[in-house]
């Protein structure tokens, strides 16, 4: 949608509000450089803006700090916790490493602060969690064991004897079993959980090297990186262990070099970062099939996936970054400079919990996905129109077909929502068979649902399931590109003003079945500025038939108004893209220029001038009115 003209820049990422990315060394803070340190991004920023430093200790540290060259990182289950493997504190073979507990509790005076350093084994390489939150288990390289500490009193409590190198460390969803690779034997070790006992039978693998290991969330399935040889002449794999039979079922060819690997929330997918090849390999996991490989940088070692699976966060431990890759579309969104040097694992702070009040003015605005920019929602939300605390969101949505050749598509999605409502539940409607500013009447038919959540007023996610035969079925995550004065997560915190009171949703009733969404967003500079969508049909649309009766443009006004219900406007067509597809080029084209006024809060018109395109030549005022009810205090 950006790419429509209009200038605008909107958030890159969205979901997880903290990534903790340990930083093996080169960290400088105030002139001063670490051996080490852990940096706190906040994801949700538009260029990975490092919001916390926690730097290695010195000799001369006065301030809690994290150990030497840390590797490893895991959050507990509350997001209250963050646990760093701190490798480098081993100094030799005999010398224990240690554990750095950050506080990561956002209401916490002591907030990414370290609040304890626990003694583990000797070269400690991962850690991993308990799903119950009282047990953290840390591997030992040297010595081949895996530490328990127990969580609230910060106490390494016993060591586990595994029997090989472990490396990796992965507990089931139930936490009764961890899972742990032993690097050295091509053997992944079966921990009970519930006795801290390892099983005296260990898992064979086909492949050696096994390094990072992940459990699915249902906890069937649990998938191991094998390094292999680490160079060019050997691809790496991924052993697929049934978790029932504690068994290797499944080898699967990835590329060089393997080390990190994450799955999708859904479990459908499995994520695997390739050292030596400098990309991620996407993994169908009902095929277990390699579907994509994107190249995401050097040296790519720690991978995570966000609570609401929309993004995957990938250490570039050679190239001290951390790309972001939109799992909806694979497509690498945004590399960030991670703060230090040799950036190994990183652990992401769950949004799971977070939500916006849906029954708000705030939501009305335009959404888009920069990875598939060219398509995007207009969106109005009414609040209150079914009683206090019961809104509706009604929703344009302009796209294209499931192909690049076959053009313009769009939908109408629409649904009421409670303010205690997490997520709205929308139908998505599609309607075809008019003409352009004409009739007949259209009636929408419904061709899926929908849902849409928001982790803050910058971020939605919209999840869709089509019923029309075309089996498309995703997510895809969504920035704001304008509005949201009023937003915040509680609810409104005004009245709409500036304009913004006319934003929403615009038809003449003589031609139902048609219409515009409009957005005015007071907050731009020099603004205000009018964005909406104008979903319409082709001039002989009820001939064509079909879903190539439809045509849709965007309206994007060209410069500050002089007064806020009035704005000069060009029209602007999109060709070429195909259905949330990144690959396919959208190209757009300005195909004429309007004016809308706004004569009351209920009543507008519409004069268009077509000088290109398929409506060439066409031109005229529409009368249109509100379709829904306007924002309180606007007459």
């Amino acid at each position: 949608m950006a790419t429509l003209c209009l200038a605008l820049f909107a958030p890159l990422a969205s979901a997880a509000p903290f990534a903790y990315v340990a930083n093996y060394s080169g960290c400088t803070v105030d002139t001063t450089t670490y051996a080490g340190c852990v940096t706190v991004l906040d994801v949700a920023l538009p260029t990975s803006q490092v919001v916390a430093t926690i730097h290695a200790t010195t000799a001369t540290s006065t301030t809690p700090a994290t150990g030497t060259g840390p590797l490893g990182v895991a959050i507990n289950p509350a997001g209250t916790r963050v646990y760093v493997v701190n490798y480098g504190d081993s100094t030799d073979l005999k010398t224990a490493g240690t554990v750095s507990v950050i506080d990561s509790d956002p209401t916490s005076a002591t907030l990414n602060t370290v609040i304890a350093s626990i003694a583990v084994g000797v070269r400690p390489q991962t850690v991993a969690v308990n799903p119950n939150g009282a047990t953290v288990y840390v591997t030992n390289s040297v010595g081949n064991t895996v530490s328990v500490i127990d969580a609230a009193a910060n106490k390494e409590t016993a060591k586990i004897t595994v029997g090989g190198v472990p490396v990796g460390v992965a507990f089931t969803p139930d936490g009764k079993k961890a899972y742990v690779t032993l690097a050295d034997k091509s053997r992944v070790a079966v921990i009970d959980a519930t006795t801290n006992t390892v099983s005296s039978a260990t898992i064979a693998l086909t492949s050696n090297n096994p390094v990072g290991i992940v459990v699915n969330p249902a906890g069937t399935f649990a998938y191991v990186a094998n390094y292999g040889q680490g160079d060019y002449k050997q691809v790496g794999t991924v052993s697929v262990i049934d978790t029932t039979k504690d068994a290797e079922v499944a080898v699967i060819p990835v590329d060089i070099g393997p080390l990190g690997i994450a799955t999708s929330q859904d479990g459908g997918k499995v994520y695997v970062s390739n050292y030596v090849s400098g990309t991620v390999s996407v993994i169908d996991a009902a095929t277990n099939k390699v579907t994509a490989e994107l190249l995401v940088g050097t040296g790519p070692l720690g991978i995570s996936v966000d609570s609401n699976g929309t993004y995957a966060y990938v250490n570039n431990a050679s190239g001290a970054s951390v790309a972001v890759i939109d799992l909806a579309t694979n497509t690498l969104r945004a590399s960030w400079v991670s703060g230090g040097t040799g950036p190994n694992y990183s652990a992401i702070t769950s949004s799971a919990g977070l939500s916006v009040n849906l029954n708000q003015r705030g939501l009305t605005g335009s959404w888009y996905n920069a990875s598939v920019s060219g398509q995007g929602l207009v969106l109005e939300s009414s609040p209150d129109v079914g009683g206090a605390g019961h809104g509706r969101l009604f929703a344009g949505w302009f796209t294209y077909d499931t192909t690049a050749a076959g053009g313009q598509r769009w939908y109408s999605l629409q649904g009421d929502v409670n303010s205690t409502d997490k997520v709205a539940a929308l139908t998505i409607y599609a309607g075809t068979g008019g003409s352009f500013n004409a009739g007949p009447a259209v009636v929408p038919v419904v061709v899926g649902q929908a849902t849409l959540q928001f982790t803050d007023c910058a971020h939605g996610i919209l999840r869709y399931t089509f019923s029309d035969g075309s089996n498309r079925k995703g997510f895809i995550a969504l920035d704001r590109l304008t509005g949201g004065a009023t937003c915040t997560t509680s609810g409104d915190s005004g009245p709409a003003g500036g304009g913004d009171q006319y934003s929403g949703s615009w038809y003449n009733p003589n031609t139902s079945g048609q219409g515009l969404v409009l957005n005015v967003d007071q907050t731009k500079t020099p603004g205000p500025i009018l964005f909406g969508g104008w979903f319409t049909y082709a001039p002989n649309g009820q001939q064509i038939g079909g879903g190539a009766s439809q045509n849709w443009f965007t309206i994007q006004s060209s410069g500050a108004p002089t007064q806020v219900n009035s704005y000069g406007a060009a029209i602007v067509s999109g060709s070429g893209g195909a259905f949330l597809d990144p690959t396919s080029k959208v190209t757009t084209t300005t195909v004429g220029s309007a004016n809308i006024l706004f004569t009351s809060c209920t009543t507008a018109s519409l004069t268009y001038s077509f000088t290109a395109g398929a409506n060439q030549g066409l031109g005229g005022t529409q009368n249109l009115v509100r379709l829904g009810p306007p924002p309180a205090g606007c007459q």
